[in-house]
């Protein structure tokens, strides 16, 4: 037991550490590439260029999704990031509240059409496979229950 808990402390600190930089000095890009039908394409490559040549790429992941974070600071406000994904082109500019510390900075890019699937339908389904489960926990708890019941019963 001793040798397990000592190799999981020792993965534990051989993870790599990820640090950001502060709210007020990062600026989030983010995003889905889809298809013209709103089907979301893994695995493309998303290039995102902020002025002074700072170059970023980004890979899609099963949903579509990208994402990419810059360092940026009050004085960018209003400056232009490109995004390209395969052959197509989109400018985001950057938009965020001076000397907030607070609120995230971020901007949302999509190529594509709009995707088919609804946040609101995964919830829903996540909400009633939980609802499944502490129904069936409750009504397997209760059987129980009336077996014990049924056993002391014939006993006496």
């Amino acid at each position: 037991m001793k040798s397990v808990l000592s190799l999981l402390i020792l993965i534990g600190l051989a993870t790599p550490i990820f640090a950001l930089h502060e709210i007020d000095h990062r600026f989030t890009v983010l995003g889905h590439v889809r298809d013209g039908q709103g089907v979301a394409k893994a695995g493309i490559v998303v290039t995102l260029e902020h002025k002074g040549g700072v170059k970023q790429r980004a890979t899609t992941n099963s949903s579509g999704y990208y994402e990419s974070v810059f360092h940026l600071h009050d004085e960018d406000l209003g400056d232009e990031i490109i995004v390209t994904a395969g052959a197509e082109v989109k400018r985001i500019v950057t938009v965020f509240e001076l000397g907030n510390k607070q609120s995230v900075r971020q901007g949302q890019v999509d190529f594509g059409a709009q995707g088919k699937e609804s946040p609101a339908l995964y919830y829903w389904l996540g909400g009633g496979g939980v609802l499944l489960l502490c129904a069936a926990i409750y009504f397997s708890l209760i059987k129980k229950k009336k077996q014990v019941v049924k056993k002391e019963k014939r006993k006496k």
